[in-house]
């Protein structure tokens, strides 16, 4: 039975959907034991609720949290008692599978680095998605956000650790890394992405040079890295054209076969909803780190604590420290 930290506390809707997702977990299954981090009473009214017991989990007891505007600088002192920085220092000091948080990112950017480590020869983590492919696989798009200003060294290192997230999460032994670029030819792209081409070439790496924006669904590469501010973009926009295509789509089939249109409008909804496949995985931290969406459910929970159990039974912390070695 492996632990996982959970902080159950700055989320945008509150405690309540994380601790009811953990709570239906832990009565399906035996192989985890949460460590809560947030107020007492409510995560045992909420484990009473649902019929778990007191020896199934423990709880740090906090009623203080980092919302989402604050400084995230503020974990780096004058936050010791959060559920984020206590959450931290707990996964630190003990034998953890990982821990799950759905507070402000970037004060869990900076949390990793204060209150947690990082491995030698980084200097910031990076953040990373798995996104849906048109085959039914997955693309590592690295970094989805923690890192809007890069170097290209910085970019080798994202296709280095997103090398082994897709070695240790979907079994892939030779991942194709591309660069997010505005062309497919060597040479397009602004002055990051012509400085990272070129040492990418010169790496052990499978990369396949670069991939336009039309083509970052359409399964042609496993790693796709970037900067944080096109990351992200590139995240959010999928989502949001996910579920306008449901929209469309069942619009433009609803007087032809309600039926199909509802069916329709479920699998994509399904495809782009990210909050039922789990979050985004933090690359590089001596731990496994996750971050929720903050607007985080139950299924997010459930989701989360599986991506976290599957990291660690496939050896993911250790397959990143040696990508960086």
């Amino acid at each position: 039975m492996k632990k996982i930290v959970i902080d159950t506390l700055g989320g945008d809707n509150g405690a309540l959907p994380l601790l009811k997702g953990t709570a239906e977990y832990i009565k399906a299954h035996n192989d985890v034991f949460p460590v809560l981090v947030g107020e007492k009473t409510a995560v045992d009214a909420v484990m009473s609720e649902y019929g778990v017991s007191a020896d199934r989990y423990d709880v740090i007891n906090t009623a203080e949290f980092i919302d989402n505007n604050q400084n995230p600088m503020s974990i780096f002192g004058g936050c010791d008692n959060s559920s984020m920085a206590l959450s931290l220092e707990y996964l630190r000091d003990n034998d953890c599978a990982g821990l799950i948080s759905a507070g402000n990112t970037g004060a869990l950017l900076v949390g990793t680095i204060c209150r947690l480590g990082l491995n030698k020869g980084l200097r910031r983590p990076a953040l990373s998605t798995a996104l849906p492919a048109v085959d039914g696989s997955y693309i590592c798009l690295v970094d989805c956000g923690a890192n809007v200003d890069c170097t290209p060294s910085d970019l080798v290192l994202f296709a280095k650790m997103g090398t082994a997230f897709m070695q240790s999460m979907y079994n892939i032994s030779r991942p194709r890394v591309a660069t997010l670029s505005t062309g497919a030819e060597e040479g397009k792209g602004n002055s990051l992405v012509k400085e990272a081409y070129e040492s990418l070439k010169n790496t052990d790496l499978n990369f396949i040079g670069n991939l336009e924006g039309t083509d970052v669904l359409l399964s042609k590469a496993d790693v796709l890295v970037c900067d944080g501010f096109a990351g992200n973009i590139v995240l959010k926009n999928t989502e949001a054209s996910g579920k306008t295509a449901a929209v469309l789509g069942k619009r433009i089939l609803e007087n032809i076969d309600p039926s199909l249109a509802e069916k329709l409008c479920a699998e994509l909804t399904h495809a782009f909803d990210f909050n039922s496949r789990g979050g985004a995985t933090f690359l590089g931290t001596k731990k496994t780190v996750v971050k929720m969406h903050g607007a985080a459910n139950s299924s997010t929970a459930v989701s989360c604590i599986e991506l976290v159990l599957h990291l660690s039974e496939s050896g993911f912390d250790t397959a990143v420290k040696q990508s960086l070695s």
